[in-house]
């Protein structure tokens, strides 16, 4: 919890292989370390403790029934707020005093850094660019493919040259959830981060309020399905025959 609240990173890092240590243990003020961590506003802590400590309660409360959610929207922690909305915590829950929920409570304390972010999230509330299914479309290409062959002069390669580095019409992942994964990750932005970014769950991309599992949890899945791949596929070293010619020869034996 010392860690959290000061913010060293190294020290919540080495304590994630520590299996005896309990990440949801309260204070004397019904405080975990997340709910420091987002009202301090460290979000590389809260980033790590979502992504690397198995069975994290994001719905703790503490003594007055805040969650950790609540607490970084209370002191307008915008970043901390949208990795803890990523990670599955519940936008809708209230406190048991005013009840209010996160965002009713940023507006109440004048929290518009996180009023306007948990807004543009909800605007794009997933991911689909990292699904296997999605195909990444540019909607200004076709007019002008139209408008330069149109044309005889200047050529085709030339206007896309001019042109691609116009802005886009509108930007399709500021203040999203790709935008914040791509900022937390790498601290880049592209619409085109599709083409090159794959995940282990492309099944399910990252969602708003679902509650995503951590890096040890997704390894020990991966693991298993390429043990279970392996074993189902046959050993490229197996002779076609071999055991029907073995059991032939035992039999005339």
């Amino acid at each position: 919890m010392v860690a959290c609240y000061r913010g060293f990173q190294s020290v919540v890092a080495l304590l994630s292989r520590c299996p005896f240590l309990d990440v949801n243990q309260q204070d004397k003020e019904g405080d975990t370390a997340l709910m420091l961590a987002a009202q301090a506003g460290h979000v590389p802590l809260v980033s790590l403790l979502l992504n690397y400590y198995p069975g994290l309660d994001l719905e703790r409360r503490d003594q007055r029934g805040l969650t950790a959610l609540m607490k970084a929207a209370v002191r307008n922690r915008s970043e901390c707020v949208a990795a803890l909305l990523m990670a599955g915590a519940d936008l809708t829950a209230v406190d048991p005093v005013r009840g209010k929920t996160a965002l009713e409570w940023a507006l109440l304390t004048d929290s518009f850094d996180t009023v306007q972010r948990i807004r543009m999230l909800l605007r794009r509330p997933q991911i689909e660019q990292l699904s296997q299914h999605y195909q990444p479309e540019w909607p200004a290409l076709p007019g002008l493919v139209a408008q330069a062959q149109a044309q005889a002069t200047p050529s085709l390669l030339e206007r896309l040259q001019a042109t691609l580095s116009l802005p886009f019409a509108q930007f399709p992942q500021e203040g999203g959830v790709l935008d914040h994964l791509v900022t937390i990750t790498t601290s880049l932005a592209s619409p085109f981060l599709t083409t090159a970014c794959h995940t282990l769950c492309p099944d399910q991309p990252p969602a708003l309020g679902t509650r995503s599992k951590s890096v040890p949890e997704l390894l020990v899945q991966a693991t298993a399905q390429a043990s279970r791949e392996s074993k189902a596929s046959p050993s490229c070293l197996e002779i076609p025959g071999a055991q029907d010619g073995e059991e032939e020869a035992g039999g005339g034996g």
